[in-house]
């Protein structure tokens, strides 16, 4: 089949802003969008009938295969759906036809139906290496992706049509030939069709063990690699070289239905950004400005007041200290279900692209099973941050991140060497804790005694890696069990970051896109915890966990991490550490992540 763009049905002229919950309301004449939602039911099954996805049968026939199978029909529903484009504003009225797949009489083992999905993290590593390559990244999308898989005979099913179906008539059955959206192995079929495809003779990509989502290889001899990462039926890729990703186009048409879309704008709810310097460079930048506005609206802060100067934390209340309010079970549970709500939004956010709200939303969400008042005044706080920073983004460049250089590597002209020597750092690691409770960092005579709680007195460890100088991963989180010294809290910060620059390091290796057999550096501004790391203990630190032994053995058996020692006030990871005092501080280490629009034609300096 060859590639083509889909003609989907618009939105833009719906009048009803919620899509229908069933078949049956949403094909209703009654309906005022009825027409609308016809033709995209419409759209819908002609695909399925155009892969010969099922025979229609009727109730005689089903009967017969009943007595045989013992299996009865599954149900059947159509998912009615409102895409919406970058800004937030209806693009497409989307119909999916879904088999209740918890309705299926077989019994399938976790293992039967997993199916892996790439990380964010993933995708921003394969941002990082196109903008190296000065490359832009490409999109595609696989056509009716779960009906593509022909089903074994030993799976086949009956389902019944949706309620209210147009097109199948009344007493008829489907007899599968192919997988379908909801059915328990879907998800398994369709990714063992597509890797298979992928790694065929034809293409030529190999799968990577490290990420299963992860797709690379030499597809014209003498031609630079090609790469992809795939998430169910979407995907992004890039090549140095324009003949690579024509050939891989043509080579994936002919095998699927497949509608490439050009240079990446939307992936997985993140925007992409890209400008082309007449320099050759290329820069690229990934936000989340329409969801981030749509949490804004939905916690009813579209109109409060804020500040372009506020940080996501309230200077002298850190999260810890606020009281526990003896309150009934119902008082509390909408409390809790707000906290829920929101933080999960929230962390969507984090996890994509806003590390500056890593550390509040860690704070906030281990007080998500008994909240009080105080803390949902905390996640408005938040909200209110979120208002005033919606446009924030991470910026990848392939020039030199000279702001981030000049403020981490030579501060206050304090000159740190840059990892093995060179200019522009390839995988680079900074960690950092905070021992002790968020208002002991700074006691004084003024600051009254109370009594402190277990949970506050376990450290924050917090972590960054960048790639070429863009952030590509961060961590923040509590320990499990209290430090009793700020080089043991910041040993197991090392420790985690240690963990992660494995994980990259492992598919950068396969991908053949580093050497091995040179140490990655992790930086960290305590002095004890860089010693003990390279193995000067002291009788302090005799007691360490095994666990955190690990670096040593990073350091000294595997060479795969070496800890040098930073400046405290130049550790971009001490963002991820504590609720600051300093509002400026927070502001200077949040330019070094993130970026506003304006300062989009990046010149190395951040806003």
């Amino acid at each position: 089949m060859k590639a083509g763009h889909a003609s989907h049905v618009s939105a833009a002229t719906l009048i009803c802003q919620i899509a229908p919950g069933s078949a049956k309301k949403g094909l209703c004449s009654s309906h005022p969008d009825h027409k609308i939602w016809r033709d995209s039911y419409k759209e819908e099954m002609d695909g399925l009938l155009s892969q010969e996805c099922f025979d229609i049968i009727s109730e005689e026939e089903y009967q017969v295969l009943l007595r045989a199978s013992g299996n009865r029909a599954i149900p059947s529903m159509c998912v009615f759906t409102i895409k919406r484009d970058s800004e937030g504003k209806p693009c497409r009225a989307k119909s999916r036809i879904v088999v209740l797949g918890n309705k299926d009489p077989r019994e399938w083992t976790k293992a039967d139906c997993y199916a892996p999905v790439v990380s964010l993290p993933t995708v921003r590593l394969l941002t990082a290496l196109a903008v190296q390559h000065r490359s832009v990244l490409k999109q595609g999308d696989c056509k009716l992706a779960f009906v593509q898989a022909t089903l074994p005979d030993s799976e086949g099913t009956i389902v019944k049509p949706p309620a209210g179906c147009p097109i199948s008539g009344p007493n008829t059955y489907w007899k599968l030939k192919k997988s379908l959206y909801g059915l328990r192995r879907a998800p398994r079929h369709w990714y063992d069709l597509i890797s298979k495809i992928l790694v065929s003779p034809e293409i030529g990509l190999q799968r990577c063990k490290n990420d299963p989502c992860v797709f690379f290889g030499t597809l014209l001899p003498g031609k630079p690699p090609f790469y992809m990462v795939l998430y169910v039926d979407d995907f992004v890729y890039f090549s140095p070289d324009r003949d690579v990703e024509q050939y891989f186009e043509t080579a994936l048409s002919n095998k699927i239905k497949v509608d490439f879309m050009g240079e990446a704008e939307f992936f997985l709810g993140l925007k992409f950004d890209w400008i082309r310097g007449d320099d050759g460079h290329v820069d690229c930048r990934i936000s989340q400005e329409a969801y981030a506005n749509s949490v804004v609206e939905e916690m009813g802060l579209a109109n409060a007041n804020t500040s372009p100067l506020m940080t996501p934390f309230r200077s002298g209340f850190p999260v810890d200290t606020i009281p526990t309010v003896d309150m009934s079970d119902a008082d509390r549970a909408p409390l809790i279900a707000k906290m829920q709500s929101w933080l999960g939004m929230i962390n969507w956010l984090t996890q994509g692209t806003r590390p500056d709200l890593a550390t509040i939303f860690s704070l906030l969400a281990s007080h998500t099973k008994m909240p009080s008042p105080g803390h949902l005044d905390a996640v408005k706080h938040v909200g209110r941050y979120l208002k005033s920073t919606v446009d924030l983004g991470l910026m990848f460049t392939s020039r030199r991140n000279q702001a981030l250089e000049s403020y981490i590597y030579f501060p206050l002209n304090e000159s740190v060497p840059l990892p093995n020597g060179s200019t522009a750092p390839e995988l680079t690691g900074f960690c950092d804790a905070n021992w002790g409770p968020q208002d002991a960092s700074l006691p004084s005579s003024s600051t009254p005694s109370r009594q402190v709680s277990l949970n506050e007195t376990r450290s924050i460890c917090g972590h960054i890696l960048f790639m070429g100088g863009s952030p590509i991963f961060w961590k923040t989180h509590k320990e499990s069990r209290i430090s009793r010294s700020s080089c043991e809290s910041e040993v197991k910060a090392t420790d985690e970051c240690t963990k992660s620059i494995q994980m990259f390091r492992n598919v950068l290796g396969e991908l053949g896109l580093i050497n091995l057999q040179d140490a990655t550096t992790i930086y960290n501004d305590n002095r004890g915890a860089v010693d003990w790391s390279n193995t000067t203990s002291t009788k302090g630190m005799r007691h360490v966990n095994i666990r955190e032994n690990c670096v040593r053995e990073a350091i000294h058996i595997f060479n795969e991490v070496a800890v040098a020692h930073i400046a405290g006030a130049s550790n971009p990871a001490d963002i991820f550490t504590k609720e600051f005092k300093s509002d400026a501080i927070f502001r200077s280490l949040r330019g070094l992540l993130l970026f506003y629009p304006s300062s989009f034609n990046f010149s190395g300096v951040p806003r």
